[in-house]
């Protein structure tokens, strides 16, 4: 018969907290703002990215790429539709 493993939260939490885990997700977040800065330079788009960290209330970290113009990611009246971070996340990811 199987035996059943338990993973207590505090593994979790610490698996999540590693030096490791944080790097990997920063390392893909950089990846996806240089393909969104490819993209926007292929495209003749002036786009400000940055890499931002951050831990959720949860413990879980987070490493997001932002850009500082919303209105080239999602349109306005004044400006297309661009999805250049959608489209890095989607191909760099």
């Amino acid at each position: 018969m199987a035996q059943k493993i338990e993973i207590s939260r505090d593994l979790v939490m610490g698996a999540m907290r590693h030096p490791a885990v944080i790097e990997h997700l920063r390392k893909i977040a950089k990846r996806v703002e240089s393909r969104a800065q490819a993209i926007a330079a292929s495209e003749n788009v002036e786009m400000d990215t940055e890499v931002i960290e951050f831990t959720r209330p949860g413990g879980r970290p987070v490493a997001q790429v932002v850009s500082h113009h919303d209105e080239q990611e999602f349109g306005t009246s004044r400006h297309g539709k661009y999805r250049i971070l959608g489209r890095a996340a989607r191909e760099a990811g």
